[in-house]
Parts: C-alpha cells; sequence; structure tokens
C-alpha cells in the first residue's frame, strides 16, 4: 500500500453521513428552530461540504420529516423492550408497562415532540402509525390468549393511542398540569377498562 493511500482519509458510510447531518439538525432546530436553520449551518455542524447535505435530504423540511420516522422508530422500540422485559407478566400488566413507556418516551422528549410535531407540524402521512400498529400487536396478542375480546384489535389500539397522546399534549404543552406518576395511572386505568380487565 503506497503512503499516498494510507494518508488517503476514509469516506465515512453513507448512513454515518446521514445521521452525522440528522444529529446536527435536530440540535440546530431546537435551538434556532427550523425556519432560522440554514443547511449551511447544518453540513458545519455534521463537518461536511453543504454539498453532502443534497446526497442526502432534499430541503430542511425533507430532514425534519426524517428526524420524525427516527424518533417513532426509537419510540417503538423502546416500547419493544418494555414488554421484553415484561414478558412473563399477566396481560393486565403488560398493558400497563406499555401505557408507562409511551408515556415516559413522549414525556422525557417534550422539547423534541414539540419542535417535530408541533412547531412545525409534518404533511400528513396517509400510512400505518406504527406505535398504533405496536399496541395492535400486544391487544391482539391479549385476545388470543383470552385476556380479552375485542372486535377490532386496529380501531382499539388507533383510538387508545391517540387519546393517551392527545392527553400528553396536552401537558407538554402547558395546557394541563399532571404529574407524571398521576398521569401514568390514570392512562392506565382508561386502558385497562377499554379492553374490560379490572383496575390493576
Amino acid at each position: 500500500m503506497s503512503i499516498a493511500s494510507k494518508q488517503r482519509p476514509r469516506t465515512k458510510p453513507a448512513e454515518e453521513r446521514r445521521e452525522e447531518l440528522m444529529n446536527a439538525a435536530e440540535v440546530l432546530f431546537l435551538e434556532k428552530g427550523i425556519g432560522s436553520t440554514t443547511v449551511g449551518e447544518i453540513t458545519a455542524g455534521a463537518d461536511v461540504a453543504k454539498g453532502t447535505f443534497y446526497l442526502h435530504f432534499s430541503s430542511k423540511e425533507d430532514i425534519h420529516a426524517a428526524l420524525g420516522e427516527r424518533f417513532v422508530r426509537a419510540f417503538v422500540a423502546d416500547l419493544e423492550a418494555a414488554l421484553a422485559r415484561a414478558s412473563k407478566a399477566g396481560w393486565n400488566e403488560k398493558l400497563a408497562v406499555w401505557v408507562k413507556a409511551a408515556t415516559a418516551r413522549f414525556l422525557d422528549n417534550g422539547s423534541l415532540v414539540n419542535m417535530l410535531f408541533h412547531t412545525h407540524p409534518r404533511p400528513p402521512d396517509d400510512g400505518p402509525n406504527p406505535i398504533a400498529g405496536n399496541l395492535k400487536a400486544l391487544l391482539e396478542a391479549g385476545r388470543d390468549a383470552g385476556a380479552w375480546s375485542l372486535d377490532d384489535p386496529e380501531f382499539t389500539a388507533v383510538f387508545l393511542f391517540g387519546g393517551l397522546h392527545g392527553i400528553v399534549d396536552e401537558v407538554l404543552l402547558g395546557k394541563k398540569r399532571a404529574s407524571r406518576a398521576r398521569l401514568t395511572q390514570r392512562l392506565q386505568r382508561h386502558f385497562q377498562w377499554s379492553v374490560g380487565l379490572p383496575e390493576a
């Protein structure tokens, strides 16, 4: 191998570059807002040439949407991990674990949630919501195990997640005051009632 080839900087994988751009954009969007952030600032934060941005994203709105998708993927991963830890628990507890994990994910990332979904809303997505889909899978598993009877787990999952999201949003936006423990307990009870389970 020649000296020149040894000294030539290694090119990072495209996915790593993409993540670095997203990380830089997330920090800047949280600090300055999307409208006040420039593509040049994002690429400077990621330490790449400005043209590199357009190899991965078409606009600031595009990278903002990608940040939302990344948040949802991490959200679902948190839910799956929480349910895996509760794999030997009863169905009442599994549902309570799901609610606690979902509520915590929102509350622990309030500023990020506001930036991604409130202060600069994304265009409507006609596809299924992966978080509601995760809840649907739990409801279907509980139904198949005879823990509860649901005619339409998908409808129930969308309904329950929409309610949880709406209530937690009111807390994040300062429209409602509630302690984390109290909020989680109330949501858990409503989820349990909705599937016909007695209160834990």
